[in-house]
């Protein structure tokens, strides 16, 4: 089955999944990063310390999404997402009226509770459980709402930073997917497909079946495959949101990073659908270890970009960045299904996503960390190297091991 024969047959619930992980966008470090200044002025707070801040509430979020994620299992679709989008609403107003540092925690604790951790959990469980024959094509199809979310939120974002304020322009996020946004997913969501005995191209389904979180965990194999999915976001994280001090020093524009997530987000959506078929024509797994190719190659240009023009150097980098993310993060999601079956998966994908947002969690405070003790942007970038090749190489040598005991 061709893409476009898939879209023409599932478009309306693919289309739930676009938007769900596109929202998502309003709790990820590559939208709230733009706000650093402003928060860093408002508040009074050290790098350091709006990081440690940013950490433990990534890191909450995290802990609270291993029990918030198991209902996905448990309840109506359409109840998961009101509840979930909801609470984004809450935590867009309650950034737009924060007024102390508690405030301010509770807001970005939501956001990326709500944002980074339930919508993502949401899309990709949802997805991943409605498709089996085409879960690839259908997951990269579902990806393609992260990179249309960062395609035009940092555009949007620092638009209305200028011309309303950073906290007003919360409060226009919020009334955005209170009258449109949640409506919007609540009516693509309604086109679920109705478990049956076929799959979605007529074919016979096989019973829904799989591993408990506890058998998963009991698992070897699944430690280094985790470790290797989370190395890249862990790393960007970091690097995201630092990303003002890497123009600053390099004397580049902010303006021209935002305008460089447009041809990430281009490049993204391309790379995810081939990755897609890539899966369903051989595996995640046997596709998972190419993906590191593209990081690798972005951190090395980044440490050598010094000399050259600023567009060209933030264009070639945000493009290599963009071949990362979109091949892992199709591959992550469709990895899980393929390892340990649909039936508790969205159990096991709240492990996973509680796993990757603690991860997360620490990369912006100890980068803060680090830039406050004297390191640049370019050590960061040379210890993510050096980080990925060792993943990469763990990765590796469990695919041989694997290899040799099946």
């Amino acid at each position: 089955m061709t893409y476009l024969e898939f879209i023409k047959k599932n478009a309306r619930f693919t289309g739930f999944g676009v938007m769900a992980m596109a929202f998502s966008g309003f709790g990820q470090t590559y939208v709230i990063a733009l706000y650093n200044s402003e928060i860093l002025q408002s508040f009074n707070l050290s790098k350091s310390s709006l990081g440690l801040i940013y950490s433990v509430a990534t890191l909450s979020s995290g802990l609270l999404l291993m029990w918030s994620g198991l209902f996905i299992d448990r309840m109506r679709l359409s109840y998961f997402t009101s509840i979930t989008v909801l609470g984004l609403i809450a935590s867009c107003f309650l950034m737009a009226f924060s007024s102390n540092i508690v405030m301010l925690f509770l807001a970005l604790f939501m956001l990326r509770h709500f944002g980074q951790g339930l919508c993502s959990h949401a899309a990709g469980t949802a997805i991943a459980r409605a498709y089996n024959k085409n879960r690839g094509r259908a997951l990269a199809l579902a990806q393609t709402g992260l990179p249309l979310s960062e395609g035009l939120y940092p555009i949007i974002a620092v638009f209305l930073i200028l011309n309303l304020g950073w906290q007003q322009s919360w409060m226009v996020f919020g009334l955005f997917l209170l009258f449109i946004g949640w409506p919007l997913v609540l009516w693509l969501g309604k086109a679920q497909p109705v478990p049956s005995t076929t799959n979605e191209d007529g074919s016979e389904a096989e019973a829904e079946t799989g591993l408990s979180r506890m058998q998963v965990l009991r698992d070897w194999t699944f430690y280094p495959f985790t470790l290797f999915v989370l190395t890249s976001p862990l790393l960007l994280t970091g690097l995201y949101f630092q990303h003002t001090v890497m123009v600053a020093e390099r004397g580049w524009a902010i303006s021209t990073l935002a305008s460089a997530f447009m041809l990430y987000a281009v490049i993204k959506v391309f790379v995810s659908l081939f990755t897609g078929f890539m899966i369903d024509r051989f595996s995640a797994v046997a596709v998972l270890p190419f993906t590191a190719i593209p990081i690798i190659g972005a951190y090395v240009f980044l440490l050598n970009s010094h000399a050259l023009p600023e567009t060209f150097a933030l264009f070639c980098y945000m493009s290599l960045v963009g071949m990362n993310v979109g091949s892992t993060g199709t591959c992550g999601a469709s990895l899980w299904p393929e390892l340990y079956g649909t039936k508790f998966l969205g159990s096991i994908k709240s492990l996973t996503g509680a796993f990757f947002i603690f991860a997360t969690s620490l990369a912006p405070w100890v980068s803060g960390v680090l830039l406050d003790s004297g390191w640049s942007f370019d050590n960061l970038v040379g210890l993510s190297l050096v980080i990925t090749l060792f993943t990469l190489s763990l990765l590796l040598m469990t695919l041989k091991l694997r290899r040799s005991y099946s």
